[in-house]
């Protein structure tokens, strides 16, 4: 092997860490712009004991919380303040237990719909946690999938789904049969290097593009609008983007699990700020997943930090 050629992951974390430095730098002069929001309280606690490696949340109507407890396998449901309700699942391959979960949602008639990853399908339980139905995730060469997140349209009642073996969006009717997508691998504007955490909005769907280090908007057609963000660790830019929300304004907020921050964008999809406690920049631990319920609170899975923090927004 050439001495060029020997090191190449070492020269790349040199390369970054100069960049975080002159980064840091010019951050240092120009200060960083901070948008503070009032936190309330943290999930951290289940039936028996500290969340492991919580990914997403979703919020209902009734601003019921489900969060997916990855490292149990499991969902937990709380009260809108909080206060824990019942468990969902447990780790297995039956109906109604899970193998790695993942992403989350919730449709206007309070059904939760989980992606389990590991078990190749999402499962779909009424809003008191009984098994309804499952559908299988089919991903490259028609084996077994890997579905990352699923959300649901407000106003067709389509399930969109991220699946990572083929870098694609698949799109289901409202009974889990498969109707078709978009997607494939590459960094082109219908084009995916690993989409995870999706939401739908008002006729559009957020698709986080995580190595492509963007957020890219489709409507429901799989026609591109736009996208938010780019490449990089200063202000309005990400390193590796997990998770997107986006409140009753048209806001947008977008996690970075390196950089710990939540950056913020408006309905112009302009940046605006990072998500600050006090003076400083609040630091989350590896945060992931993202959701914002009618009240305009903001709720963050931070995997790391075993729990979900929340927020007033306004």
């Amino acid at each position: 092997m050439s001495q060029r050629n020997r090191f190449p992951g070492t020269r790349l974390a040199i390369l970054v860490v100069l960049l975080l430095s002159a980064c840091s730098i010019a951050l240092a002069k120009e200060g960083i712009p901070l948008g503070k929001a009032e936190h309330l309280f943290d999930l951290d606690k289940g039936p028996d004991g500290p969340l492991s490696l919580p990914s997403d949340i979703a919020i209902a109507k009734d601003n019921r919380i489900y969060v997916v407890d990855g490292g149990h396998h499991r969902v937990l449901a709380y009260g809108p303040e909080g206060d824990y309700l019942f468990t969902i699942g447990k780790r297995g391959r039956a109906k109604g237990e899970f193998m790695g979960p993942l992403g989350i949602g919730v449709d206007n008639a309070g059904l939760v719909y989980v992606a389990d990853k590991d078990n190749h399908r999402v499962q779909v339980f009424d809003r008191d946690g009984a098994y309804k139905f499952d559908f299988g995730i089919r991903g490259k060469n028609a084996k077994p999938g890997s579905p990352i997140d699923v959300a649901v349209s407000s106003k067709t009642g389509l399930i969109f789904v991220t699946e990572n073996t083929q870098h694609r969006i698949l799109v289901f009717d409202t009974d889990g049969t498969l109707l078709g997508g978009w997607g494939k691998e590459g960094v082109q504007r219908k084009q995916f290097r690993y989409p995870g955490t999706l939401i739908v909005r008002d006729g559009n769907v957020y698709i986080v593009d995580i190595l492509n280090t963007v957020v890219k908007i489709f409507d429901e057609r799989g026609q591109y609008q736009y996208k938010v963000g780019e490449w990089g660790v200063l202000p309005g830019q990400f390193y590796r983007p997990k998770g997107v929300a986006v409140d009753s304004h048209g806001w947008i907020y977008v996690t970075d699990s390196y950089m710990d921050v939540v950056e913020v964008f408006n309905s112009k999809y302009e940046f605006t700020h990072v998500l600050a406690s006090g003076d400083q920049k609040h630091k989350f631990f590896a945060p992931a997943g993202i959701a914002v319920d009618s009240r305009d609170r903001l709720y963050v899975a931070e995997m790391l930090g075993n729990k979900v923090s929340v927020f007033k927004l306004r």
